[in-house]
């Protein structure tokens, strides 16, 4: 696992649209410094409000603490 000064820093692409109201996104791609993509590893079907729902949920899942992780949004 790459870390840069002990934080991890994952891109994630977000399906927009989501939810009742279509006010919420889907995750559909993360990748690390590594090129590492955790494939099977989050659940797909979640829907999140709001970036720091998906970095609790993230942080959660690599068993690290969210000033550990850093995300952002990729530039595709």
């Amino acid at each position: 696992m790459s870390t840069n000064g002990g934080v991890m820093n994952l891109e994630y692409y977000p399906i927009r649209g989501r939810g009742p109201q279509g006010d919420k996104f889907q995750l559909a791609r993360i990748i690390d410094e590594q090129g590492n993509m955790y494939k099977g590893q989050y659940d797909q079907a979640i829907h999140f409000g709001s970036e720091a729902e998906l970095k609790t949920y993230l942080s959660d899942m690599l068993n690290l603490s969210e000033s550990e992780l850093s995300i952002k949004k990729m530039n595709l």
